[in-house]
């Protein structure tokens, strides 16, 4: 399986260059389309007693489900294809659809699979918790490569929607979660690109760029290389609604083309790794 493959190359890529395991947990946001308020609800307490880790999301019927962290990542993205699959099938089953679209209204939320991150040593600490220049780095490195990879975060023409600085404006003072527009970073900022979460072993990273739609494998693998580099860029920490113009932060890529140049550009290693023909969603 390709996929597999280009995983496994990615994580000893990662592993020849640091001795730090990286463990990703996931959440997953879909729409259950045509179904009613109850019709949700009792679409959450069928997976819940799956033992899914389910809940309802901010969208009118949106619905979230996560994974536990873990640093097998290959069977992450196996659990994350299965579910997906059930996910469809029962919607389908009820008549209804289940939406994994990035952005299928323009009036509510969209839709993410957000990759939770932490690195540990060899007596599993997250490192996180006390080394603030290897958090800071794997920041620098993951937002400084994003637009490069971008086009596995977002595979298709359309995702690029859910990145609009204007909608994700009006759907924060809707009281919703918007999506990130820009390059960056904020404790417990649900604005930024990248959320710093305090947990019960320390922080974790919550990369909250990937679309709904995007392959787990290729994403991972794109982290994972990010991750064993050291990027030229610096980024600060954000204050406030990321998306205001007054931060002056740069952007993400606002359409498929402008992220395939980014991705083709002669200083992009991750070129080394992941084919440009695999961001269809292989």
């Amino acid at each position: 399986m390709i996929n597999g493959k280009i995983l496994k190359n990615s994580w000893e890529y990662f592993c020849n260059s640091s001795s730090l395991v990286p463990k990703i947990g996931c959440e997953l946001e879909f729409f259950l389309l045509g179904a009613s308020a109850d019709e949700v609800l009792n679409f959450i307490a069928e997976l819940q007693q799956k033992n899914w880790q389910v809940e309802k999301e901010r969208g009118a019927t949106q619905i979230e489900i996560k994974t536990d962290f873990t640093a097998d990542l290959e069977a992450l993205c196996i659990e994350l294809e299965e579910k997906k699959t059930f996910i469809k099938n029962l919607a389908a089953e009820k008549n209804l659809i289940a939406s994994f679209a990035a952005q299928p209204f323009l009036d509510d939320c969209g839709s993410a699979l957000q990759f939770n991150i932490s690195l540990h040593d060899s007596d599993d600490k997250n490192v996180f918790a006390t080394d603030e220049k290897i958090l800071q780095n794997s920041i620098n490195s993951l937002l400084g490569f994003t637009n490069q990879m971008l086009i596995f975060f977002a595979p298709r023409k359309e995702d690029y929607l859910r990145f609009s600085r204007e909608l994700n404006r009006k759907i924060f003072q809707k009281g919703k979660f918007p999506a990130p527009v820009n390059l960056s970073f904020g404790n417990n900022n649900r604005t930024c690109a990248i959320r710093i979460k305090k947990t019960e072993s320390g922080k974790r990273l919550e990369y909250r760029i990937a679309c709904a739609d995007a392959n787990p494998w290729l994403c991972i693998s794109a982290l994972l290389l990010a991750l064993s580099k050291k990027s030229n860029e610096e980024f600060m920490p954000t204050f406030g609604n990321a998306f205001e113009e007054k931060f002056q932060l740069k952007n993400l890529c606002q359409s498929l083309e402008e992220a395939e140049d980014e991705f083709r550009k002669d200083e992009n290693f991750i070129r080394d790794f992941l084919d440009p023909r695999l961001h269809k969603n292989v």
